[in-house]
């Protein structure tokens, strides 16, 4: 417990500040924020081939696979929602970079495939429906902020 004290002592919070600030599309600092979420997506689609590709036939595998394939648009949503409050003006140029990165995203998923034929990677539905869950966030954020 005393190894957990000491080394929760010496943390501190300015990590996440730049996070925030990062996650908010700042336009000083748009190119860092955009590898960012790249970054996340990226990892996500990593993450997402590599359950496919070992665990072919596990229903759990499967949840996860379908879960994760939202992941993005939720965090998105969530980005683009945090990033019309902090920055209103920006909200319909921070929608359209959403929109790229769905470009992106369908490319990547389609790219899955390659791995292994049989794979959940382009499943174009599933990525609509987080279509669905980000554009919507975004005109949110245009009307809201």
């Amino acid at each position: 417990m005393d190894l957990i004290a000491r080394f929760l002592s010496g943390m501190t919070v300015g990590p996440f500040h730049n996070l925030l600030e990062l996650l908010s599309l700042a336009p000083e600092r748009l190119i860092a924020s955009l590898i960012l979420l790249a970054a996340l997506i990226l990892m996500n689609d990593f993450v997402r081939t590599a359950l496919m590709v070992e665990y072919t036939r596990s229903v759990v595998t499967h949840v996860i696979i379908n879960v994760l394939t939202l992941l993005p648009a939720v965090i998105l949503g969530v980005v683009l929602l945090y990033a019309g409050y902090r920055y209103p003006e920006r909200a319909w140029f921070n929608l359209g970079v959403a929109a790229a990165f769905y470009v992106v995203w369908y490319i990547g998923g389609t790219l899955t495939r390659l791995a292994r034929h049989d794979t959940e990677g382009a499943d174009i539905g599933w990525m609509s429906h987080g279509l669905f869950i980000t554009i919507p966030c975004g005109f949110l954020a245009v009307i809201l902020f």
